[in-house]
């Protein structure tokens, strides 16, 4: 994968680093991090290689769907089921 490639927005050149995106759906929220973006250190501008981003965005969407079925599922007075989620990736 390329390191550095132009802005679309200001023309200056992006670099690769970390990045956390975050998502919000009918009340709820998702933070994925540490995710590898082009970043414009100019105007701030993000973007995400394309097959990373279909990833990123087919797994946040699955696990919206399923807090959605969970919230829907249970009765209204009760308290939610969870109130949130988070996934880490085990280092040695």
């Amino acid at each position: 994968m390329k390191k550095q490639k132009p802005c679309p927005e200001c023309h200056s050149t992006m670099e690769l680093k970390k990045t956390t995106i975050h998502f919000e759906r009918e009340g709820f929220y998702a933070d994925v991090e540490n995710v590898s973006a082009f970043i414009c250190p100019k105007c701030g501008t993000r973007s995400i290689p394309g097959n990373l981003a279909v990833n990123i965005s087919n797994t946040v969407e699955a696990l919206f769907k399923s807090a959605k079925e969970v919230r829907t599922s249970t009765e209204k007075d009760l308290a939610p089921a969870f109130s949130g989620i988070s996934f880490h990736i085990a280092r040695a």
